[in-house]
This record gives C-alpha cells, sequence and structure tokens, in this order.
C-alpha cells in the first residue's frame, strides 16, 4: 500500500542486507490525482493539499521516528498496526500507524474523474441494503452520529457480509471487532487489549469505502455542515476501485469455505 524508501544506516555491525531490510521506511502513495487541484466539488485544493502533503506526511514521519530501531522498523504498515495494538507501551505507534493507514485508504477511493456508479456495485450493496439509496442513507446517519473524530466504513466481514460502522478516532475496521461469535460490528478501543491475550483479539473486517469524518477533513470547506460533505463524498468515489475491492472481499470469504 505504501511505497517504501529505504535509507542508509551507520550500524557497522549489521550485515548490508539486514541494513537495507531494517532501514525501510513508509512514504506517501502515490495517487491517480494531483492532490493540489483539489477534488471539485468535494475537497478544495488547500483541504486536499493539507491531508496529503501535509498530515498524511506528518503521521507517517510519526510512524517512522517511533519504530526506528524496534521490531517495528521493518514490517508493512498494517502489521505495525495490528502488533503494536498489542503492546500497551505502543499507542502512539499504533494509532499514528493507523490514522496513516486509513488517510491512506480514504484518499485512495477518490478520483478526479468520477463516473457514474457502476452496476456491479450497485447490485452488490443493493443485496444487503435492499437498495443502494438505502445504504447511503443508513452510511449518513452513522458518520452523523460520531461525536468528535472518527471514520466511517463500509466493510465486508470473513463471511462476506457487508454492514456499515463507525471507528473513533484512529481505529481501523479490520482491528475493530472483538473475535467472539457474537460479534457486531461496533467500533472497539485498543485500550481494551490486554498483555495477556497471545493472540490478535480481534475479527478482520475488510474496509470497501472509508470516510473521514475528522474535523480537519471537512472544517475548512464545510465548518460544520457534515451532511453536505457526506453527499458531495459520494460525487468523487472512484467505483471501478470499489468493485475491485468487493470482488476480493467475496473472492477471499469463498476461498475460505
Amino acid at each position: 500500500m505504501f511505497r517504501i524508501a529505504s535509507r542508509a544506516r551507520s550500524s557497522v555491525a549489521q550485515s548490508l542486507k539486514q541494513r537495507t531490510f531494517a532501514a525501510q521506511y513508509h512514504q506517501p502513495s502515490i495517487l491517480p490525482y494531483n492532490p493540489k487541484s483539489g477534488l471539485s466539488p468535494f475537497l478544495s485544493a488547500p483541504s486536499l493539499d493539507f491531508l496529503y502533503n501535509m498530515r498524511q506526511v506528518q503521521l507517517l514521519d510519526n510512524v517512522n521516528r517511533l519504530s526506528e530501531g524496534s521490531e517495528y522498523e521493518s514490517k508493512s504498515l498494517m502489521h505495525v498496526i495490528t502488533d503494536s495494538a498489542l503492546d500497551a507501551n505502543k499507542i502512539a505507534l499504533t494509532n499514528n500507524a493507523s490514522q496513516a493507514w486509513n488517510m491512506d485508504f480514504f484518499l485512495k477511493t477518490l478520483t478526479d474523474d468520477p463516473r457514474p456508479l457502476r452496476d456491479d456495485v450497485r447490485r452488490n450493496i443493493a443485496e444487503k441494503f435492499e437498495t443502494f439509496e438505502r445504504f447511503q442513507e443508513i452510511f449518513m446517519q452513522c458518520a452523523l452520529a460520531l461525536f468528535g473524530n472518527g471514520w466511517t466504513w463500509l466493510v465486508a466481514n470473513s463471511s462476506g457480509r457487508l454492514s456499515v460502522m463507525n471507528t473513533f478516532n484512529a481505529g481501523s475496521p479490520f482491528t475493530a471487532l472483538p473475535s467472539t461469535k457474537n460479534a457486531h460490528p461496533k467500533s472497539a478501543s485498543y485500550a481494551k487489549i490486554h498483555s495477556t491475550v497471545s493472540r490478535r483479539p480481534f475479527t478482520r473486517l475488510t474496509p470497501i469505502i472509508g470516510l473521514s469524518m475528522w474535523q480537519e477533513a471537512y472544517l475548512p470547506d464545510y465548518a460544520l455542515d457534515r451532511e453536505t460533505y457526506i453527499k458531495r463524498f459520494w460525487e468523487v468515489v472512484n467505483w471501478s476501485v470499489v468493485s475491485e475491492r468487493l470482488v476480493t472481499s467475496r473472492n477471499s470469504s469463498q476461498s475460505k469455505h
């Protein structure tokens, strides 16, 4: 997901191979559109430029700094999130990595060349929510119900079933559910993870669509008008990307049965 760049280290004791592997650092993904041009009518040029060229850079710089010299330094961003979440002393690393992952996923959901909603996407989502419009209503209600910063998602569980959910603050959907048979799509805090757990205590959900409900995303262009922000989001969604994610989630669920 993230382009990895190598940086030289000064430790002579390490072999060249070890030094190359351990020196991998995360950088922002290259987007298929120019963030400095904005995504009309959803995000203005200054707003999108801030999210990508300032906020995302800051988050990844924090991940690099907080993981340097540790067991997390050479791991993928997702592994940084899931592994560091088990360590109460690494909450800053977890939060920065999770927020960076969320931001990248959100920005890759958008396009500067919007096309009409694809029939396959409409059909797949309508199977769960009766109609695509009903899905949008539920998504809107869920997003507006967030009190404070967070994210609203369309996710698929391990059986391929779709649902809408929120995560609070920097929470990511693939670490959001307790791994119990009766778990429901509710967001959960990393703070509830116990160090005595011998395995990652979360069921993985696959994100399909993600919308930032952080104030830094909507305040500059919309002030407190979150409803218009959410409505305009649909005008710049890349439905081809959403279709690919739906297909991937379904194939993954079928392979497990």
